[in-house]
């Protein structure tokens, strides 16, 4: 699998180094600081609001009742269900992937670390692309009015 041509450029180019001189687990690690920043970002928080603690954090960005990160309209059930697992899902990233890696002793292969990886760009374009079509949504609903 050629990575580069898999994910955006912004998340090959913070994985790059490290992915290229196979040191796997560092670079699964990048693209989980990527994704926080994305995240840090489109939330429009300070950067030491989001490292101090970013479990929390996540539960502030995408937590219910009035997340400041929709990944949906969450109009039906269905979407804030799934607004709800998007949640679990950050959370699960930095416990089960990042966390696990920072604190231990952790050997990555290349396989690992592309499903890691493409994974992580899924997310990020997720928050990325439905937070804009959110914003472009509600200005259109403004003019209407």
């Amino acid at each position: 699998m050629h990575l580069k041509h898999k994910i955006s450029k912004s998340l090959y180019q913070a994985v790059r180094e490290k992915y290229e001189c196979g040191l796997y687990r560092d670079a699964i690690l990048a693209a989980t600081f990527h994704l926080q920043e994305c995240i840090r970002m489109k939330a429009n928080l300070a950067t030491e609001q989001i490292v101090a603690n970013p479990l929390d954090s996540i539960n502030q960005v995408f937590g219910m009742p009035k997340p400041l990160i929709q990944v949906n309209n969450m109009n039906t059930v269905a979407e804030i269900y799934e607004q709800m697992g998007f949640e679990q899902i950050l959370l699960g990233i930095c416990q089960g992937i990042r966390y696990s890696r920072v604190h231990g002793e952790c050997y990555d292969n290349e396989k690992s670390a592309n499903a890691f990886i493409v994974f992580i760009d899924y997310l990020i374009n997720r928050i990325q692309n439905n937070a804009n079509e959110m914003m472009q949504e509600i200005a259109e609903n403004q003019q209407r009015a």
